[in-house]
């Protein structure tokens, strides 16, 4: 049984428990593909439009495919393993975010339960 809009909405409504490095992936990985789906139009269109011009001994199309295809297969590992080091990363951390985290790692605040977390708006 499908949801209807009021679920939908209000599921967009709560927050992401996305971690930062999740969130920075995400971004990263959007411009991989889209870095990655304009190097494929691009190495098309050289190859179709300038397959009359010469530069080295061989023709602008060749050069196009001999630079476009190991651009491709660069941005596409690297979107993969980057996917593999997100996973890997997510599954190592102990889900643990926030204030817990910061009072229990080891810093300046390791220990301390008496630190506020926004002192200004607490001063008088």
């Amino acid at each position: 049984m499908s949801f209807g809009f009021k679920q939908r909405f209000e599921a967009m409504n709560k927050p992401a428990q996305d971690c930062a490095e999740e969130e920075i992936w995400g971004i990263i990985r959007a411009w991989l593909v889209i870095s990655r789906i304009v190097a494929f139009i691009a190495m098309i269109a050289m190859a179709e439009l300038l397959d009359d011009m010469m530069m080295a001994g061989l023709s602008v199309s060749l050069w196009s495919l001999i630079i476009g295809i190991p651009i491709f297969l660069i941005l596409s590992l690297s979107i993969i393993w980057g996917d593999r080091w997100i996973s890997s990363f997510l599954e190592s951390l102990d889900n643990e975010h926030g204030r817990k985290r910061q009072l229990s790692t080891p810093g300046i605040d390791s220990g301390k339960e008496q630190v506020m977390l926004h002192p200004i708006k607490n001063r008088r």
